[in-house]
């Protein structure tokens, strides 16, 4: 086992010929084999998930606004996430050159929502319906966390991120 000293040392040293082969081949790994987009986030993800001690919710049904020559990927337009205590369906509309609105419907009512977008996170609560929505959304990477408030006990659901 090395000691810190050693690895402090071998640390702050100039690279030589040794590390300069390691590095190419790690390189040329990459290269041929790259990890999948978006696996640090999914990562990133899952750990936040495992220490909320959440619920995740699935995607069990999902269309997307097809033909738009100004983006090379598709926006989910409808989703309905799925979960052990709660099912949630939102739909999208835009509402500007970058932003959107999401209308939603809870199947219990009176859920505390948040919608995380990349600058800002937005909370509001399901009405007595089901129904929320949300202005103003940057078009981009959502999720959204869910909290009952009918039993305080029951653990957040979390959606996976999805692209509006």
């Amino acid at each position: 086992m090395m000691s810190i000293d050693r690895e402090a040392t071998l640390a702050a040293a100039l690279l030589d010929s040794t590390d300069e082969v390691v590095l190419g081949t790690l390189r040329r790994a990459l290269d041929d084999d790259p990890p999948p987009l978006g696996l640090c986030e999914r990562i990133k993800f899952r750990l936040s998930l495992a220490a909320l001690e959440a619920e995740m919710a699935h995607i069990v049904s999902s269309t997307e606004l097809a033909g738009v020559r100004s983006t090379s990927y598709a926006r989910t337009t409808s989703v309905t996430f799925a979960g052990a205590s709660l099912s949630v369906m939102i739909t999208t509309e835009e509402s500007g050159p970058r932003l959107s609105r999401i209308n939603g419907w809870t199947s219990v009512p009176g859920v505390d929502v948040e919608v995380r977008e990349r600058s800002r996170t937005v909370r509001v609560r399901s009405d007595t319906e089901g129904r929320f929505h949300v202005d103003g959304v940057e078009k981009g990477m959502v999720h959204f966390i869910f909290r009952r408030t009918d039993d305080p006990t029951q653990a957040p659901v979390i959606t996976p991120a999805i692209e509006i």
